[in-house]
Formats: C-alpha cells, sequence, structure tokens
C-alpha cells in the first residue's frame, strides 16, 4: 500500500528512480566530451574576441562582446566541473590531447577564426559552430546519468539558452546582411559548407558523430598565419570616424555649462566607449596565452564597455537622435593604442583611465550627480551601473597588472608618457577626415538652444578620457 509520503517527488526532482538507475557516461568519457566542449567554448570567446575591432557593423560589435563573454562563463564552469572529476585534471590551455579527432577539432577552429567579413563571421558562428554545439550538449545531458551526473547537466542546460538565443540572434543578423548585400548569401553558403566538412572531419562536437573526410590542404586558410585587423572599422551608416574633435571630452565637467548640456556631452562619451572593447579586444588577442584568469576578468569588463556604449546609444535614440550619423564616434582611442603602443602598454592606459575615474569630485560619482542635476532619469540610472562597473574595471586592472610586477602608481606614472607618445601618433591620420567642431550644431539639434560652450575658451581636448 503507498504511503502518503511516497507522492513526494523521488531524489529532489531531478530524476525518476527509473530514469536515475540507466548507465550513463563513465567519468572517462564525460571528462573527454567535456574537455572537447572546454575548447570549443574558450576558442569561440577567443575567436570573437579576434574580430571586435575589425568588424564594422555596431550591431554585430555589440553581440561580439555579449557572445564572448558567455562563452567566457561557460568556460569558466566546464573548467571547474573537469577538475572535480580528475586530479590531475587534463591540460585545459591546449586543444583535446589522448584524442583521436582532437586535432581535427582544433583545425576546424582554426578555419573558423579565418572568417573574412561579416557575412562569413555570422555563417561560422552562429550558423554552423553554435548549432553544433547546442546539439552536443542536448545529446550529453539526455545521456548522462541525471543523478550521478547532476553538475554537468546543469551547467550545460543553463548554457544552452545563452547559446539558443546567440544562434536566433545570429540568424535574424545574417537575413539582414544578405538582404543589405546579394553577394553576402552566395558567401555564406560556401563557407557554412567548408566550415560543416572540417567539424565533420572531428566527429563534430563531441567527437562521437560519424567522421567526415578529411579536407584537401590547399582549401584550408590556416595554412597562412592569421593576422588579426587592430584598425578598428565602421560601416556607411557613421560619420566621422578620423574627425578626431570630441568636445563631449570636456564639456561634461565644465564649470558654467547648464546640466542638460554636460548631461548630453556625457550620453555622446558613453556612446564613443566602443573604442574601448576595441582596444582592449588587440591586447587580449595578443597575450592570448596568458593564464585563463586574465581572459576571463577581461572578458568580463570587455563586455562592460560595450554595455556603457550600448547605454549611450539608447539614451541618445530615446531622444531621437541619429547618433551615427550626428555624432562623430571616431576611432582615435583604440586606433592610436592599437597601432602604436604594446599590449602591456594598452593595459596600463586602460587601469590608469580607470583609476582616474575614480576621484568623487570628477570620476564616476561626478558624472552620475550630473545625470541627476539634468533631471534625466534614464541617464541617471545608465550612469548608477556605469559607476558600478568601472569599480570593478579598476580591481580587475589592478590585480592583472600586479602580476606584471607593475604597481598603481607606476603604471599611472609610465600612462601620462604612452599617452602623449600615442596622441601625437593620431597627426598621422587626420588628413583623411575633416577635422571640424560639430558640437554647437549638435547642442541647438537636440538641447534647441545654443551651446554654453565657448570653443576659445574650452580645455585643450587633450586628456585621458575612455
Amino acid at each position: 500500500m503507498e504511503h502518503p509520503l511516497d507522492r513526494i517527488p523521488e531524489l529532489a526532482g531531478i530524476a525518476s528512480y527509473r530514469d536515475a538507475a540507466r548507465v550513463g557516461y563513465s567519468v572517462d568519457d564525460n571528462v573527454r566530451r567535456l574537455v572537447r566542449f572546454h575548447w570549443m567554448e574558450r576558442r569561440l570567446m577567443a575567436i570573437m574576441v579576434a574580430h571586435i575591432t575589425g568588424e564594422p557593423v555596431w550591431e554585430v560589435k555589440c553581440a561580439l562582446a555579449l557572445h564572448q563573454w558567455q562563452c567566457a562563463e561557460h568556460v569558466d564552469a566546464l573548467r571547474r566541473r573537469i577538475s572535480e572529476m580528475r586530479s590531475p585534471a587534463p591540460r585545459l590551455d591546449v586543444a583535446p590531447e589522448n584524442d583521436s579527432t582532437g586535432s581535427a577539432l582544433a583545425l576546424f577552429l582554426d578555419e573558423l577564426l579565418r572568417s573574412r567579413n561579416t557575412a562569413e563571421r555570422l555563417v561560422g558562428l552562429y550558423g554552423v559552430a553554435m548549432p553544433a554545439l547546442i546539439a552536443a550538449y542536448k545529446v550529453h545531458v539526455a545521456n548522462t546519468n541525471p543523478l550521478v551526473d547532476y553538475p554537468t547537466r546543469r551547467l550545460l542546460q543553463r548554457a544552452i539558452p545563452d547559446l539558443e538565443e546567440a544562434v536566433e540572434w545570429g540568424d535574424r543578423a545574417l537575413a539582414a546582411i544578405v538582404g543589405h548585400d546579394a553577394d553576402a548569401a552566395a558567401i555564406g553558403t560556401g563557407w557554412e559548407r567548408h566550415l560543416r566538412a572540417c567539424l565533420a572531419a572531428a566527429g563534430g562536437v563531441s567527437g562521437a558523430d560519424t567522421i567526415g573526410a578529411s579536407l584537401p590542404p590547399d582549401s584550408l586558410r590556416s595554412r597562412e598565419p592569421f593576422a588579426p585587423t587592430f584598425h578598428p572599422a565602421r560601416d556607411e551608416r557613421f560619420r566621422g570616424r578620423y574627425n578626431f574633435e570630441f568636445p563631449p571630452h570636456v564639456v561634461y565637467s565644465m564649470p558654467g555649462v547648464p546640466a542638460d548640456e554636460r548631461n548630453l556631452a556625457l550620453l555622446c562619451k558613453r556612446t564613443l566607449e566602443m573604442d574601448v572593447p576595441e582596444m582592449m579586444a588587440s591586447f587580449m588577442t595578443e597575450r592570448a596565452n596568458e593564464p585563463w584568469e586574465f581572459q576571463y576578468d577581461y572578458s568580463r569588463q570587455l563586455w562592460d564597455e560595450a554595455r556603457h556604449a550600448m547605454m549611450g546609444s539608447v539614451a541618445l535614440e530615446a531622444r531621437g537622435v541619429d547618433w551615427r550619423r550626428d555624432v562623430p564616434l571616431n576611432v582615435s582611442f583604440a586606433l592610436r593604442l592599437n597601432l602604436h603602443a604594446t599590449a602591456i602598454e594598452r593595459q596600463i592606459m586602460l587601469y590608469a583611465i580607470e583609476q582616474s575615474l575614480m576621484p568623487g569630485e570628477t570620476g564616476k560619482r561626478f558624472e552620475y550627480e550630473t545625470a541627476r542635476a539634468a533631471g534625466d532619469e534614464l541617464s541617471a540610472h545608465f550612469h548608477d551601473y556605469d559607476w558600478a562597473d568601472e569599480v570593478l574595471h579598476a580591481q580587475i586592472g589592478r590585480r592583472m597588472l600586479k602580476r606584471e610586477g607593475i604597481s598603481s602608481q607606476d603604471a599611472q606614472d609610465r600612462a601620462r608618457g604612452i599617452h602623449e607618445r600615442t596622441w601625437a601618433a593620431l597627426d598621422a591620420y587626420k588628413s583623411l577626415e575633416e577635422q571640424h567642431d560639430w558640437w554647437p550644431a549638435f547642442v541647438r539639434s537636440v538641447l534647441r538652444k545654443p551651446t554654453a560652450v565657448n570653443a576659445d575658451g574650452r580645455p585643450e581636448l587633450n586628456i585621458f578620457s575612455e
């Protein structure tokens, strides 16, 4: 006779007794698959980072910034799980070892890295790699024992929605690209066919699929070294890429300027902040062999910085501003540092700028209070969170530079020389576009009044700034 308490769902609700009684993957087989999942996610993260700077389409930059961080979160969870299951843990900073098709999986990822344009990037990441990863995760969840391997099932089940949302975004983005460029469909189809053949040669993501034929060497782009593009790109909707006149850098803090105009300057500065992930992507790519903690922490900061740029664009959109056309979102910050400073110098500059934003009188507290004084509730909300993020970023920078033996004071001392040298390097690019002061016309258009800033009395634009 059934006891009333027998109706309570068994096994904490994660499975029935019957489902939990089946034999799933052994620990060895489980770890082998997880190592491949880990390598796939880690390389996808690095591939997206490597393409952020040279990707011209703003919306794709935003997505790459988000999805690389989501992959980093998945990687971190997989690393912990693998380390829990075997001691010593297998090496996780190299392609899967002691795996008959591990090198073929690495080859697929090397080919994916060499996507040459937006259409190929979208097809490769969102049309081939991520759908294959989703399918592999779902097979793993279905086949591993739901009780003994609950930690693995949980982390994969949490990763699947991230990947599915990314794929849905990628489908819509690719449709827009194809609608804009008639050649994109053919380009994408050929690249998709090639990548699917590469993945089949690896036995799929898990290595358990039917192995396809190996590819002829002359069809492989990875025969040649990969040369990332660190010259920041913008698509044709944007104006002023090389117009380095950006008055908001000083207007936001000028005494005597009304709060509404200073707040408008802040919104322009936030939108310009895409140049920070464009710079970070370069040193993360050049220092890809640094320990995982380096990539993980900076992955989060890169996403935050892109999110700040998105906050600015949202606030300007809410005002009806055509920010792509009317705000010259120049590339000066990433351009001068990516092409005229070393990777460690870029890190130093990033940290020094974050530190400069900490004082309450001029930093993030001041920006938040400026938005409040302007009566702009949305801007204040955004700057409240921007302030919170920058506290974390300063901690990340301090921690990462300490690994290099560089103290906070040393970094700030060295940053001034790096700034001056790279600022001077911008002179070589000024002839590419007219240098003009767009601020007075912009203020009149948005605020319906003349600017309160006298251009002759405006401070020099050569300042530390995001």
